[in-house]
């Protein structure tokens, strides 16, 4: 396997991640194993240290050393990054980004990876969704590891499984592509829609039902029959997922019947979420087959974000964040100087219909100066979909009119 240029996918998931990386000559993603020749490709996210040592093991290693070796076991890793929480270890506090980024390093080394920089082209990891916290960990622990952030990215389930998805035969996402995932004695329904009436085609992923198996086979395959029913409808679908622990073909006999129905093509198997990553890495850094469409995810800003101003003498519209990027990815910094306003107004405009609304935003105890004498630096940055962040700092105007280092914070929602 090439040691540089690394195209890789990461599924990092509460109880167990996996990894994977992208065959050039194949043209597909490869999962790596735990193990040369072995058929399994999950390991545990735990971490596990050794007392008094820096000394740090992961997976089904860190499992071993806390169970035998006397190893402090760190078995909430997920919980902490989603959370942005911090733990103490064998005396010392451990942030989630420092936690991760060790975890990262060692599970990158499965694919002979010592040097990220040096030999990855792209990283992705794909999580079941984002909070802002999960960003900052993992925008550290890729920063820790030494990777330049023009090749990290990030992105949740629902986004993996559209690249997964456009990433097969289009025999395969000529209609609609449903997706079963399995979590023990319960399983979750999703689809995913292609609009070509729109330019780009747009994509969305809808979750449907949740439904709770039960133990017995026979009345397992009634209640996973019922639920495929329930979830198609009248839709056509072309192809079918099933993924995650508690499928097995040898109990779901009527509803496999039914779900390879009407020529359905369906598939079985546990790394859809990392593949997809990887695919969706390759995409953004080599690739571009997919530019005529657009994913629509629950992350996807729909609005965007602009000031009304004078540049160079001229009134024209300055646009600061354009909708139709994922809220963790959009930010923006800019300087301007007030000109006979007391206050901020912002050009905020639909993604779907275009209507302009003007949100305005009071600066409070602005300092008295002559006109054209207060400059102001901006800060925009989204911490969920429909909330972005405005932090406002006087910067002053030079040696005459020194900053009082005031500063305004505002939310708006939308």
């Amino acid at each position: 396997m090439e040691q540089k240029n690394l195209i890789i996918g990461f599924e990092f998931n509460p109880k167990e991640s996996q990894i994977c990386y992208f065959d050039r000559a194949a043209k597909d993603a490869v999962s790596a194993e735990i193990k040369v020749g072995s058929s399994q490709y999950t390991f545990p996210t735990v971490l596990s240290k050794s007392l008094g040592k820096n000394d740090w093991h992961f997976g089904l290693e860190a499992e071993y050393f806390a169970e035998h070796q006397n190893g402090i076991l760190i078995d909430q890793l997920y919980d902490l990054c989603a959370n942005g929480n911090s733990t103490v270890i064998d005396g010392q506090d451990y942030e989630s980004g420092v936690l991760l980024a060790i975890y990262l390093k060692n599970a990158l080394k499965m694919l002979g990876v010592t040097d990220p920089e040096k030999q990855v082209s792209g990283m992705m990891i794909t999580v079941p969704s984002l909070t802002r916290s999960f960003v900052e960990a993992i925008r550290y622990a890729y920063e820790k590891i030494g990777m330049p952030k023009t090749r990290c990215f990030l992105q949740d389930f629902d986004e993996s499984f559209y690249y997964y998805a456009l990433y097969q035969k289009q025999e395969l996402w000529g209609r609609n592509v449903a997706l079963f995932s399995f979590n023990d004695n319960e399983v979750t329904f999703s689809s995913l829609e292609l609009d070509h009436r729109t330019k780009p085609v747009t994509a969305t992923v809808t979750s449907g039902k949740t439904k709770k198996l039960s133990m017995e086979s026979k009345k397992r395959d009634d209640d996973f029959y019922r639920l495929i029913e329930e979830s198609f409808g009248k839709d056509i679908y072309s192809s079918v997922f099933l993924i995650g622990e508690g499928f097995d073909k040898n109990w779901a006999v009527r509803s496999v019947a039914l779900l390879c129905r009407n020529r359905r093509h369906v598939f079985y198997g546990n790394n859809l979420y990392a593949k997809g990553a990887c695919f969706a890495v390759y995409e953004k850094v080599e690739e571009r087959k997919l530019k005529g469409y657009l994913f629509v995810g629950n992350a996807l800003i729909r609005h965007n974000i602009g000031m009304d101003m004078s540049i160079n003498g001229s009134p024209a519209y300055y646009a600061m964040i354009g909708a139709g990027v994922n809220w963790y990815e959009a930010s923006k910094d800019c300087e301007l100087i007030l000109d006979h306003e007391e206050e901020l107004t912002f050009v905020v405009s639909s993604m779907e219909d275009g209507r302009r609304e003007r949100y305005t935003m009071p600066l409070p105890d602005l300092p008295e100066r002559p006109n054209k004498t207060t400059r102001l630096r901006l800060h925009l940055e989204y911490d969920s979909p429909k909330r972005c962040q405005i932090t406002v700092e006087d910067m002053g105007f030079g040696e005459m009119f020194p900053s009082g280092g005031k500063v305004w914070h505002e939310t708006m929602e939308g």
